[in-house]
């Protein structure tokens, strides 16, 4: 072989590699090609089975990841209130199951909310092939937290490719807002926070999930400690306790006092705030509710205390005013 061949030859085969490694799929491409965007009619409802062009910066998403395939009318009561306060905005409910005789329960909803739609998503498919995809299975086959910890990943892996208002399904809101940007409380809990697609900080987020051993023995450790240390290491906070608004340096992300979305203590529900009675929601601290976004319900605090119709407690007086559908249907005990 000449000097000439050999070079032309290596030039070549420089420019194969070059392609071969251009065309190789990028572990995390845009979920919209992994989860068509198709629609399917089932029994009078319309079923999203991907988010096609709905989920962005402004949007509103829920995720229930138990796979039960049915809303409790306490979460239903949240969807509710965010379909009609964040309107015309999209809000999305994420399911890793609907059960059939369970649609029938949401048909009004598609019919009344045309910004809300429900997603049918399985997690095997949505983490195929991306960075989540060891993670995942790791949790699947060691989780003693399943739910928890597969909605903890769901929410760090839309967040970062579509953007938007993650919203536990606990929590009710108050108010529309469109116009908050990019946000955490201060008390860096993951139930309740809004972020950019790629956003610098959910980006740092989602990449430590994504090397972290998982320890199934750790409850938060897919959320507030991992939020909390990615924080840490590039945000810059004054301690203040969250007693105020504050933009984090070198970060690009705002953290709202607490009680924008916790104005009511999680010790306050522990001491049995739940059951009380009231004639109006801002009878409980008004000089904090009329500043709220929107009120955390701490479920593993209340929900197995009932909630009895007319007698005044905090979620019926809410739901009465911020989900009427669903109040509408109640039980006399829910």
């Amino acid at each position: 072989m000449t000097c000439r061949t050999r070079n032309v030859f290596i030039a070549l085969a420089l420019i194969c590699s070059i392609y071969v490694i251009a065309k190789q799929p990028n572990m995390d491409y845009d979920v919209l090609n992994r989860i068509r965007s198709t629609i399917r009619s089932e029994d009078g409802i319309e079923i999203l089975y991907t988010v096609g062009g709905w989920h962005n910066f402004n949007a509103t998403f829920f995720i229930e990841s138990s796979g039960i395939g049915y809303l409790n009318d306490r979460y239903a009561c949240s969807v509710e209130a965010a379909a009609r306060l964040q309107h015309p905005l999209p809000v999305i409910l994420y399911m890793t199951g609907i059960k059939k005789q369970a649609i029938a329960r949401y048909n009004p909803w598609t019919k009344n909310f045309t910004n809300l739609k429900l997603v049918k998503v399985d997690p095997g498919i949505l983490f195929k092939n991306t960075s989540f995809d060891r993670l995942y299975l790791d949790v699947k086959g060691q989780a003693t937290d399943l739910t928890e910890h597969i909605s903890d990943m769901m929410r760090i892996f839309l967040l970062k490719h579509y953007g938007g208002l993650y919203l536990d399904t606990d929590t009710v809101l108050l108010k529309n807002t469109s116009s908050l940007g990019s946000f955490l409380l201060y008390n860096l809990v993951n139930g309740i926070m809004k972020f950019e697609s790629n956003h610098f900080l959910v980006n740092e987020i989602y990449n430590s999930l994504a090397q972290k051993k998982y320890n199934n023995r750790s409850w938060d450790g897919l959320g507030f400690l991992t939020i909390r240390d990615i924080t840490k290491k590039y945000c810059e906070l004054s301690l203040q306790k969250g007693n105020f608004d504050e933009a984090g340096k070198n970060c690009n992300v705002t953290f709202l006092r607490t009680d924008t979305f916790l104005p009511i203590k999680w010790v306050d529900w522990k001491n049995g705030l739940f059951m009380q009675s009231f004639k109006k929601l801002e009878d409980f601290r008004p000089e904090v509710m009329k500043n709220a976004y929107g009120i955390h319900f701490n479920n593993h605090l209340t929900s197995n205390i009932p909630i009895v119709r007319k007698k005044g407690q905090i979620h019926e007086i809410i739901a009465e005013r911020y989900c009427p559908f669903v109040y509408s249907t109640l039980p006399k005990f829910y």
